[in-house]
């Protein structure tokens, strides 16, 4: 039986160090040589990889203080039976963004695919998009940092407090919030949009809110974090880029405002949807054996 007030406390030590790992030196690089200088180059990698891993950290730094030990770390690859859902960590999130690239020619293009692929042909454009998903489970590394501290450690605290909606809703802001340190400084949107900052960093909650019911179910699904972070790397990686190969016609001097960004969102946001429906019914299922 799970013993919810030190879960509770686990949870906000957790987050308390995921916060401040990640935070402290992310001002005071900010301060001292600005964002483009060290984080957006990757001049200085050693502070980036703190910043990255700070949830990482807080989740072994949290099982240290806590005397939680290593027990269901989901650590492990855990490949028997589940490859089809890294298939689905990848390709999902490529289809999302060739819909999502489909939508915004459609709304703010010329909805002529004439030209897709940006003057390449097909051969090159199968390349492309070949290079592509062969790096992604190689980005995963970069993610490695957030879910294993996201998903492999906040959302198994907060399930048995809030439910699977509520850790969804609550961790998918908390998730955005904690981007907030770079969002002001321009990394996920720029500086020059309406709204700026605060809308940036409601939009990286809506965001992290939605793509956070997909990385969630995939841990529950295999018990294994790395399925995430392939899934997360997809999301900034992979799917985006592939996605703006069928992006054609929008004029040159268009400029897309955060809100114009959320509605392209539309198709991985109704995906997101489908995963927390099927983590809902997994729930209800397994209360009835």
């Amino acid at each position: 039986m799970t013993n919810k007030k030190l879960e509770a406390k686990r949870l906000i030590i957790f987050l308390l160090l995921a916060f401040g790992i990640s935070w402290v030196p992310a001002i005071i690089m900010n301060c001292v040589f600005g964002y483009h200088e060290w984080f957006e180059t990757y001049k200085m990698p050693f502070f980036a990889l703190i910043v990255l891993f700070g949830p990482a950290l807080a989740n072994i730094i949290t099982r240290k203080l806590t005397h939680e030990g290593w027990h269901n770390s989901m650590l492990h690859l855990k490949l028997k039976g589940n490859i089809k859902y890294y298939l689905i960590a990848v390709f999902s999130v490529v289809a999302m963004g060739i819909a999502e690239g489909v939508l915004a020619t459609i709304i703010y293009g010329n909805a002529d695919f004439s030209d897709i692929g940006g003057g390449m042909n097909g051969m090159q454009i199968i390349g492309n998009v070949l290079l592509t998903l062969s790096v992604i489970p190689l980005m995963a590394f970069n993610t490695f940092g957030e879910e294993f501290g996201w998903r492999g450690y906040m959302n198994r605290k907060m399930e048995p407090l809030l439910g699977t909606v509520g850790t969804v809703v609550v961790g998918g802001i908390i998730w955005g919030l904690w981007h907030a340190e770079l969002t002001v400084v321009g990394h996920n949107f720029g500086t020059d949009y309406d709204g700026y900052p605060y809308l940036g960093i409601l939009a990286m909650c809506i965001n992290c809110t939605f793509l956070g019911m997909g990385l969630m179910w995939l841990t529950k699904k295999t018990g294994s974090i790395y399925p995430a972070a392939i899934m997360h790397a997809a999301n900034n990686f992979g799917g985006k880029a592939i996605g703006q190969l069928f992006i054609i016609g929008i004029p040159e001097d268009h400029s897309p405002a955060i809100t114009d960004d959320l509605i392209v969102s539309i198709p991985s946001f109704m995906l997101g949807l489908v995963f927390l429906i099927l983590m809902l019914r997994d729930s209800k299922n397994e209360k009835k054996i």
